[in-house]
């Protein structure tokens, strides 16, 4: 596996056939959090029932659809459930600090985002558009993901 330089001159592999669970293989379990961004319980697009915060104090029973919503995780909670996500796409960022309440990064440009990422304690960037697709990965600090793919990190287990 190759490291590239991403556009923003960051270290980069792209990873082919990518699911959640191999992807998190590429998580530095010292660095605490883990946001996910845009995730959708249901991938498909059809209506189901579920239960949903109506407000931050009352939850509802609702036939919904497009459900979508960010997560902020410890580290460790989300590797202990990341195998449910193998059949989902994935974008999430591991940073190592909590990201603030108000940011969008919709509302950043493009540009900017990997500096407001950093600026807030961004470590590493995941984006997968499906299960089974190319996944790209982009580490902030050099070096890191060449010693993962050293150590087989990506290498499946048996």
């Amino acid at each position: 596996m190759d490291i590239m330089e991403s556009a923003t001159g960051h270290e980069m592999i792209l990873v082919q056939g990518a699911v959640a669970s191999r992807l998190a293989r590429l998580l530095n379990p010292e660095i605490p959090f883990v946001w996910i961004l845009g995730h959708m319980p249901n991938r498909i697009v059809q209506w189901w029932e579920t239960e949903v915060p109506w407000s931050t104090e009352a939850r509802i029973s609702a036939k919904v659809r497009m459900l979508s919503y960010d997560m902020l995780l410890r580290t460790e909670e989300f590797l202990g459930h990341v195998e449910a996500l193998d059949d989902h796409g994935l974008a999430l960022i591991q940073s190592r600090k909590p990201m603030p309440d108000t940011l969008d990064l919709s509302r950043v440009p493009e540009t900017q985002q990997d500096a407001v990422v950093i600026g807030n304690g961004g470590f590493l960037r995941v984006y997968l558009p499906h299960a089974m697709e190319t996944a790209s990965v982009v580490c902030y600090e050099p070096g890191y993901l060449q010693s993962v793919i050293a150590r087989g990190g990506l290498e499946p287990t048996h």
